[in-house]
This record gives structure tokens, sequence and C-alpha cells, in this order.
């Protein structure tokens, strides 16, 4: 989920206790969190991952990049790197519509790999205020091929490194742990938002078509055009890893939207070199897709403060600093037969029909 890519603005500050004490909770924070950002504003507007108790999690939401279905794109010797966003966009879609789509046989489900990282402020035991990190954590999903059946969102946290400004990164709470949740849901049809990854087959890959298709649901949010079609847009290329046919049209409409830029040089949250293109999404945040400086092929999100943003989750107020990166890495989707037992203590879910 779900990109739970957002999840951190939600344990931030937060102590947390062990697997157990959270089993029962951590889907309902989920709830709550989408809940209250989604009656905030524009930012965030259809969902990454973690922002609803749907399917798909953003987490910090997270599809991943089809390494089991990539097909080379070798730059010819002498090229020139893309010059623009829009330029950046066109080749991506090129190399999109090269690719094949991912097919799942009934009762199989799609298997999702990424690396997620996510900023953590933790008051000190002094009570001299907060020391901000960015943890890392490797990100499983297990997506069914049809409706009625459960999902299941593994994560294993890999680590902590600090923020710009802060000093040694401190002991994260929680550990290296993993974490697991399961999602349940006795639908005939698909449970979730319209962006699930279950009703992507309904979406056209005209690009007329797909247009008319995104307007039509960025209208039903709020905030400037062109940051409601950015991040319709955005989320339906997170989930489009296995079905290439849709991202290479979306890479289309993409790259006529108002307000993008070409970033030059980024690092991705697996540590992947590449290029991206950007949206300010407020004067303190901008929302970036990172593509493989060679291949142009789609590898994952980041969101990069650009200013100092107070927040404050569950009354805990804190200050994102200036500089701070977060995101999600797409690594790889295959098709598994079967979803893994989950955990005894794996938090559980009912998603409403």
């Amino acid at each position: 989920m779900d990109e739970m890519d957002a999840m951190s603005r939600v344990w931030a500050a937060t102590p947390e206790g062990s697997a157990q004490d959270l089993a029962g909770s951590r889907a309902l924070m989920e709830r709550a969190y989408a809940e209250d950002r989604h009656a905030r504003g524009p930012r965030r507007i259809l969902g990454r991952a973690v922002r609803r108790p749907g399917p798909m999690f953003k987490g910090v939401a997270v599809v991943a990049a089809a390494a089991a279905m990539v097909v080379a794109v070798q730059l010819v010797p002498g090229t020139a790197l893309p010059a623009s966003a829009q330029e950046l966009l066109s080749r991506a879609a090129g190399a999109a519509a090269e690719q094949g789509d991912l097919q799942l046989k009934p009762g199989q489900y799609l298997h999702v790999r990424s690396m997620a990282t996510r900023h953590m402020a933790i008051e000190r035991k002094d009570g001299t205020g907060a020391d901000h990190v960015t943890v890392k954590t490797a990100e499983d999903r297990w997506e069914p091929a049809e409706p009625g059946k459960p999902w299941l969102v593994r994560e294993e946290r890999k680590g902590a490194t600090p923020n710009p400004g802060s000093g040694p990164a401190p002991f994260v709470p929680g550990g290296s742990g993993v974490d697991e949740s399961v999602y349940e849901s006795s639908c005939d049809k698909t449970p979730g938002d319209e962006l699930s990854y279950l009703r992507l087959g309904d979406w056209p890959t005209d690009v007329t078509a797909l247009r008319a298709r995104i307007e039509k649901v960025a209208a039903q949010q709020a905030g400037p055009r062109r940051l409601r079609l950015w991040l319709t847009i955005s989320d339906l290329i997170q989930k489009s890893a296995a079905r290439p046919s849709l991202a290479s049209p979306l890479f289309e409409v993409a790259a006529g939207l108002e307000g993008i830029t070409l970033i030059p040089d980024v690092t991705d949250a697996a540590g992947r070199q590449g290029m991206a293109v950007g949206m300010a999404e407020d004067e303190t945040m901008r929302s970036e897709l990172v593509f493989d400086k060679q291949t142009y092929h789609y590898l994952g999100t980041r969101y990069v403060t650009t200013k100092d943003k107070t927040q404050s989750p569950g009354g805990h107020t804190y200050v994102v600093p200036k500089g701070t990166v977060t995101g999600s890495a797409l690594l790889g989707v295959e098709a598994a037969d079967a979803m893994p037992e989950p955990s005894p203590d794996a938090s559980r879910l009912k998603i409403p029909c």
C-alpha cells in the first residue's frame, strides 16, 4: 500500500510497541490517517497505497518495476539525455510500449517487491526536541488476480539514517522486525477505490479516451486542476507495473500537464541513479516520478521536502526539515501461485464492499 509510503507521517514521534501490541490497531490507524489526509486537501488526492485500507497499499504504495518483463532499451551511442520533462516522459512511453503485460491466471497472485523510505521524528528522552531519521523498509505485497480473496502486505525494516541537520541516527522504535497486514473481503466485485490494481483492466489505453477518464476521476477531488491530474496519473502509474500497455499512454498524458519539471540527477529508495519528472504539490513538497537514465523504465516515486514543514500527527508537533526525501523504489513484479501464510500476530482488516 499503497506506496505504505506515507505511514511514516502517522508513526512519526509516536512510540511503537511490539508487533503483537500493534497487531490489532495498525490497520485502523491506516484508515484514520487516510481519512484525515483526504480531509485536509488535495495532496495525495487519490491514494498512495497507504491512504486507504483497500487493496492497494502505499504503501507507502506501493507496485514494482516489472523486472520479470523488462525489455532492454539501449541508448544509441551519442544520444543526448532528455532535455525536458516532456522528452523524458515521451521516451518512457516508448520504453513501456515495448514491454508485455503480465497475465495472471485465476487463483494466482501478483507478487510485488519494493523498497520504501519514510520519515520519522523520534523525541529525545531528555525532552530537548526530536531527531529526524529516514527509515528504509523492504515491502512485499501479494494481490489476488480475482476479487473475494485476501491480500497480504509484509514489511521489514532495514535500518535508519539521519535526516539533513540531524545528528547520528538514534535507536528506531520497532527495531528491524517484520510487520504483516492481511486485508480480507467477501466482495463478489473488486473492493476499494477506482484506481485499485484489479480494476486497471477497465482503463483504456487510447490516449484520448484515457485522458478523458483521468479528467473525470480527478474532477471529483479538490485542489488545482494540474495537481489533481498529476496525482491521479501518478497513482495509476504506480499501480501499472504489471500493465505497461497502460503505463505507456499514462506517460503521454502526463507529458501534456502544466507545471512538470525535469530533475536530471536523483537517487531512488533502492540507491539507483536516475532522472525524474516532478511537480510542486505545495510550497513545501515536490513529488517525482523516477526513471532509469538508460532504459527509461519507471523506477518509482520520490517526495522531496523543499521547505521546512510543520506537522502534527497524533497531537505530536514536529518539523520535517528541508531536504528530506522519502519514496518507494519498485524492484520487481511476478506471478505467484499462492499467498504466503500470514503470521499469527498479523494485523487484519475486513475491506467493506
